[in-house]
């Protein structure tokens, strides 16, 4: 009897901001895995033939999320190779640039510019409308963002990628900028917190026009781009130092000194900057009202209200207190 993938597809409500559909071949009879998976990438990614040898042929998971201009899909599974034919290009167009990156395990990508080997945390860039085989020799898991043409054109001036871009792990500091964006996401819809999509969709739109744009080799942007997504992740870590920021994109204290200069900032300053709006939203934000200023103050990083009251007021001119009751309530 066939299973249909709805059947093992479930939905984890969230709030508004998004909602976490999760798919996964383990509970399917081993000879309809391969079709369910074919039917659940064709519904939410795009047409796919799939191939294993593995004696339990494909057994993996795959969580999706969508964004406005964003669809994020991360899989994990057992070594599995899957096909984008020619046939299948005339019958189901995707219209979208998928963006690869590979956590666990090794693969290769082969389309007509030839095959390449890809390591743990590389990455390829791809129009998905055009032929290519990718596999994975092993267990793996995987992040695939998909953005649509018109978006990427809006993006970077460009209406398709003329042929496939890897990019290596060890070339560039945007792919941990790119894994954390896509981690921090998925689990704040897994806990059922609420998402902020134009802040992921710009923190993402700026990694991914420095990989794609002509800007590709410029290291100063890359380490400012990916640096600012660190902090926008760790904001409320109460002890997040320079030195910090600094280790995550591998360059020194000087060095990102620098790199922020040249952008008129200053590390600590921007810090501070993203911490205080957070809990600028936090205190006015409708379903957040009610949480003490103690309590959002110690989530911003702060550990003594004292020292944020002191902080907010000379950013923007009044106390905490005062913001919440003047602004009027936000979603």
């Amino acid at each position: 009897m066939y299973v249909h993938s709805n059947n093992l597809r479930t939905t984890e409500k969230t709030h508004p901001s998004g909602t976490l559909s999760v798919f996964s071949t383990m509970r399917a009879p081993i000879e309809e895995r391969l079709p369910l998976w074919e039917d659940e990438t064709r519904e939410t990614m795009l047409g796919l033939k799939v191939s294993s040898f593995a004696r339990e042929s494909i057994s993996s998971t795959m969580l999706n999320s969508s964004l406005d201009s964003v669809k994020m899909t991360a899989i994990k599974g057992n070594e599995h190779v899957v096909e984008r034919s020619d046939t299948l290009l005339k019958t189901n167009r995707a219209d979208t640039i998928a963006f690869c990156l590979l956590n666990e395990g090794r693969a290769f990508y082969y389309g007509r510019q030839g095959m390449t080997n890809l390591q743990e945390l590389d990455a390829v860039i791809y129009d998905a409308d055009t032929p290519f085989m990718y596999g994975f020799k092993s267990s793996m898991a995987q992040f695939v963002f998909q953005v649509e043409r018109s978006e990427f054109y809006r993006m970077t001036g460009k209406e398709t990628l003329d042929e496939p871009l890897i990019v290596r792990n060890s070339e560039t500091p945007l792919l941990g900028a790119s894994r954390r964006i896509f981690s921090s996401t998925i689990q704040a819809l897994r806990n059922g917190k609420k998402i902020q999509p134009k802040r992921i969709e710009k923190g993402f739109t700026e990694v991914f026009q420095q990989l794609v744009g002509p800007d590709l080799h410029d290291p100063e942007n890359a380490y400012f781009v990916a640096a600012k997504e660190y902090i926008h992740e760790n904001w409320h870590v109460p002890d997040i130092a320079v030195q910090d920021v600094a280790k995550s994109v591998g360059i020194s204290e000087r060095q990102l000194a620098r790199v922020f200069s040249a952008n008129e900032l200053s590390v600590g300053k921007y810090i501070t900057d993203v911490r205080l709006e957070n809990a600028y939203r936090l205190l006015t934000r409708g379903d957040t009202r009610n949480i003490s200023i103690g309590r959002i103050a110690q989530h911003a990083g702060y550990l003594h209200a004292s020292q944020f009251s002191r902080t907010f007021k000379k950013k923007y001119g009044i106390t905490p207190r005062d913001a919440r009751y003047a602004a009027p309530s936000t979603p």
